[in-house]
C-alpha cells in the first residue's frame, strides 16, 4: 500500500517525474537514507509523493526498488503542460506536514540531509532552511552568495537571495500556504523565479545550511524539461512579468534592484551567451532582448549601478540591440574572463562595496560552501 496515511508526517517531500526513462528510483532512494522514517505511524516521519506528470504511474512504479515501493505515495496528474509548475503545486497541495520539500526526479540528496536540515531550521526557529547544492560529481553550486560566516536571519538583498532561483531545501508548509505561493504554469521556463523571489522577500526567518549534507544535482538524464531552448520572449516573460507586478512596486528600492540585477546578470546575460555561442543572435533577437532589458531596468534603474565594467559593455551592446553575434559572443566571453580586470570593478565606482559589486560579490561568491 502507499505511503498516503496523513498522521505524524514531519516532512512532505513532492518529486515531480515527467517520463519513465527518469532515474527516479536514485531520488527514491537517497530519500529513504534522508535520516527520517517512513513507516506510518513514526513520529517525525517522511512522506514523499512522486507526482507522474503526464505519464502513467506503472512503469515510474516498476523502477522503484520493491523494497522502497510501499513507502512512497505516487499520484497521478495530467495538464498537457510541459512544466514542472503543476505536478509541483499538486503535490504541496497534498502535503499536511510541518515541512515541506521539492525535488527533480533527476536528483539526490546525501545521507541524513532531510534530518540535519530539520534540526538546524528548528536551532535557528527558521521558517526555510535553503539546502546547500552541488554537482554530483563534487562541485559545488555556490548559490546563494551568502556573506561569510552567515547562517541564519538572512537578509535577502545583504545574503543576495535571489541567486538560489529553485526554493530547494526545507520550508514550512503553514508559511507557503500563508503567502499563497505556487509555481505559474503559464511559462515555458522560469516558473519558480516568482515563488522563490516571494519566499525570500516575505520576512520570514531564512537559514542557508553550510556544512549540511547537500542537494545533489545529476546531469546524466536525457533530457530536462527546464533545459529545452525558448525563444528569448518565451525565456524571459517570467521577468518582465514580475517586475509589473503589484508585489514588486510594493518592495523597496534596494529589494528591487537586488532582483533585477540577478535578472540582468544571470539570465539576460546568460541568454545573449547562448543564443551568441550557437549561431542563433540575429536582429530580431537583438530588438526582443533590447526590450526586455529596457522593461527590468524602468522597473528597477539602479539595478545596473553594481555591474562591472566588463557587464555594463555587454548591457549597453544589448541596449543599442547590437546584431552581431561575433560582437556579441566576445563581449559575454569577456565577462566571464575574470583575469582581466573590466570584471573585477563596477563602472559606477560609488558601488564599489556595493553587495553586488564584482569583488564583493566573487569573494562572497568563492566562501560559499
Amino acid at each position: 500500500m502507499d505511503n498516503d496515511t496523513q498522521d505524524s508526517v514531519l516532512v512532505d517531500v513532492v518529486v515531480a517525474v515527467h517520463t519513465p526513462d527518469r532515474p527516479i528510483e536514485r531520488t527514491v532512494a537517497s530519500l529513504m537514507s534522508s535520516g527520517l522514517p517512513t513507516e506510518p505511524g513514526a513520529a517525525g516521519r517522511l512522506r514523499v509523493t512522486v507526482v507522474c506528470h503526464n505519464t502513467e504511474v506503472a512503469p515510474i512504479r516498476e523502477r522503484v526498488a520493491p523494497e522502497h515501493r510501499d513507502r512512497v505515495r505516487f499520484v497521478q496528474y495530467s495538464d498537457g503542460i510541459k512544466s514542472p509548475a503543476g505536478p509541483f503545486n499538486h503535490g504541496i497541495s497534498l502535503a499536511s506536514g510541518t515541512w515541506v520539500s521539492i525535488m527533480g526526479s533527476d536528483d539526490s540528496l546525501e545521507p541524513d540531509a532531510l534530518a540535519r536540515w530539520v534540526a538546524a531550521a528548528d536551532r535557528d526557529g527558521a521558517d526555510v532552511l535553503i539546502a546547500p547544492m552541488a554537482h554530483a560529481g563534487g562541485r559545488a553550486i555556490r548559490t546563494p552568495v551568502v556573506r561569510r560566516n552567515r547562517n541564519a536571519a538572512l537578509d535577502p538583498v545583504a545574503d543576495r537571495l535571489t541567486y538560489r532561483t529553485a526554493p530547494l531545501g526545507i520550508m514550512r508548509l503553514a508559511l507557503v500556504r500563508s503567502l499563497g505561493l505556487d509555481f505559474p504554469t503559464r511559462y515555458a521556463t522560469g516558473e519558480d523565479q516568482s515563488f522563490s523571489a516571494k519566499l525570500w522577500f516575505s520576512g520570514a526567518g531564512i537559514s542557508y545550511g553550510r556544512g549540511l549534507p547537500r542537494y545533489l544535482v545529476h546531469d546524466d538524464a536525457v533530457a530536462r524539461v527546464t533545459a529545452t531552448p525558448r525563444s528569448v520572449t518565451d525565456d524571459l516573460a517570467f521577468a518582465t512579468d514580475l517586475v509589473d507586478t503589484n508585489w514588486f512596486a510594493g518592495l523597496g528600492p534596494a529589494q528591487r534592484a537586488s532582483i533585477v540585477t540577478k535578472l540582468i546578470r544571470v539570465h539576460v546575460f546568460g541568454h545573449v551567451m547562448l543564443r551568441a555561442d550557437s549561431g542563433t543572435w540575429n536582429a530580431e533577437e537583438a530588438d526582443a532582448m533590447a526590450g526586455v532589458a529596457r522593461r527590468l531596468l524602468f522597473a528597477a534603474p539602479e539595478a545596473a549601478r553594481p555591474l562591472s565594467i566588463a557587464d555594463r559593455a555587454l548591457l549597453d551592446a544589448v541596449a543599442r540591440r547590437e546584431g552581431d553575434a561575433a560582437v556579441m559572443k566576445s563581449l559575454a566571453t569577456l565577462r566571464r574572463t575574470f583575469t582581466n580586470p573590466r570584471t573585477w570593478l563596477p563602472r559606477d565606482l560609488s558601488q564599489l562595496l556595493h553587495p553586488e559589486a564584482p569583488l564583493r560579490f566573487m569573494s562572497a561568491s568563492a566562501l560559499v560552501s
